[in-house]
């Protein structure tokens, strides 16, 4: 590393480990992994989102000590809600329906590009109960979104009984339904968190599960839905953020259940 490498990365390096005690006070071992690894790549963090939604400034060190916070999110006129600056944030996963990359169709643009995300319910009649889901897809921005949020969950209904272990072990489902859909920019799947969008989808497919009659794990038989296991899960330190962002976009439509 040259001396001019090393200044940025010692910076860097300081903020990260100050920001890294800010979220450690507040015993988040997983929103640590997520701030660490998104600093270190020069990327919005979870903590940042977090201000910018709810207006707070923990990730703003510099106002800490000055006492003065840059402001951290606008609302253009006639917009009940903020509007947001987001840069990708990274944390691998699995992606769970079929990729499709830009660079695979020739003379595509990668700037009309980004990623939805979508819930969905199956019903399934021989018990009378619902599974509530969630999927994304890469998409053609300057095409109509609400056909390639079908699609992307009808692409998702076709894998359903393939990648799941625990999930959907009853015959008889009817296809799936969309239930909402939102837009982020973010095309790689793993930089999902630099999303809002991927935000209220996580939100909004544990309402409906728990407006449906919870998960399987949160409840006693007889079972009301046919999910096994939750959404968010209790403790996911994120769980507040996912839960208020879909409320703020939809609606609630069942009160917070996590811890």
């Amino acid at each position: 590393m040259t001396a001019a490498e090393a200044g940025p990365a010692t910076t860097a390096g300081n903020a990260l480990v100050a920001g890294g005690a800010v979220v450690v006070a507040g015993s988040s071992v997983v929103l640590v992994c997520l701030t660490v690894k998104a600093a270190l790549n020069g990327m919005q963090t979870p903590i940042d989102i977090a201000d910018t939604f709810y207006g707070t400034h923990f990730g703003d060190l510099q106002g800490w000590f000055q006492g003065c916070y840059a402001p951290k999110a606008t609302v253009a006129p006639g917009e009940s809600t903020p509007t947001f600056d987001v840069k990708p944030a990274s944390e691998p996963h699995a992606l769970p329906t079929p990729r499709r990359s830009p660079e695979a169709h020739e003379g595509g643009d990668k700037k009309s590009w980004g990623r939805i995300y979508a819930t969905y319910t199956k019903y399934n009649p021989q018990t009378g109960r619902y599974y509530s889901g969630r999927t994304s897809m890469v998409v053609d921005l300057n095409k109509p979104l609400r056909p390639q949020a079908v699609a992307a969950i009808n692409a998702r209904d076709s894998n359903h009984h393939i990648d799941e272990n625990d999930e959907l072990e009853v015959s008889g489902f009817r296809p799936a339904l969309l239930d909402q859909f939102d837009v982020g920019t973010s095309i790689g799947y793993e930089n999902r968190y630099s999303d809002v969008a991927y935000w209220r989808i996580r939100g909004r497919e544990q309402q409906l599960i728990d407006s449906l009659g919870g998960a399987q794990s949160d409840t006693h038989p007889p079972y009301r839905t046919e999910n096994v296991q939750r959404g968010v899960a209790k403790d996911n330190p994120l769980g507040r953020l996912f839960h208020d962002a879909a409320t703020k976009q939809w609606g609630q439509l069942h009160p917070y259940t996590g811890t």
